[in-house]
Parts: structure tokens; sequence; C-alpha cells
């Protein structure tokens, strides 16, 4: 598992676990779920361009850290073989995060069903 992802309080924490807090150079995030558009399954993100790497880890089949392309920027922290969570952002350090999690299609729905409150 590359991301342990909780819902705490009005808030998305997202921690990288183990060696991935290394590459991905960064050890946690929190965003406001105010911030948080929605949040999709998108497998075929891992086969776009994912820009300039800065800072961060991109070798064949894993990607974590900061990546800027046409103006913005992703976090990634997943290998390819993970389920593709991809959370879209507004009004944050970064546009969107693409993250590897034990359940995606839960963490999905679970997102999904708080921010329509």
């Amino acid at each position: 598992m590359e991301n342990k992802v909780s819902l705490i309080g009005n808030k998305l924490v997202v921690v990288p676990q183990g060696i991935n807090k290394v590459f991905a150079v960064k050890g946690r995030l929190e965003i406001p779920l105010l911030n948080i558009e929605g949040a999709t399954i998108d497998n075929g993100i891992l086969n776009e361009f994912r820009g300039l790497k800065a800072p961060g880890t991109s070798i064949p089949g894993f990607y974590a850290g900061t990546f800027r392309k046409n103006n913005e920027k992703t976090f990634f922290n997943i290998r390819r073989t993970s389920m593709a969570v991809v959370i879209q952002l507004r009004n944050e350090k970064y546009t969107r995060l693409v993250l590897g999690v034990e359940d995606g299609r839960k963490l999905v729905d679970e997102i999904n069903n708080v921010i329509k409150i």
C-alpha cells in the first residue's frame, strides 16, 4: 500500500507509507473537504506524460512526488500495478492527487459521498 488515506473531521489526510515518504518527498498532505471537487478511478492517467518532477521519483512502474505540467501541479504516489485514485482539487497547491490505496473504489465512493453534503 502506497498511501493511507483518511477522512478526519473536515479534512482528507494522505500519509505516504514506508519508503514512499522518502520517494514522494512528502510525509503528509491535509486537504480541506471544501477544496475537493471529486474523486475517480482513472488508470489511464498512468499512461500520460506526467510532466517534470520537482521534487520526486520517476522510475519505471513507480511515480512519487510533485509533477508539473501545463502550469498545474499534481502529486503522485502510485505504482503502475495499483488502481489509480484521482482526486481533483481547487484552491490548493496541487490541482490533483494521483494515489495508490488499498481499496480505491471504496475511497472514491467515500470522498464523493462526503463532499456532496
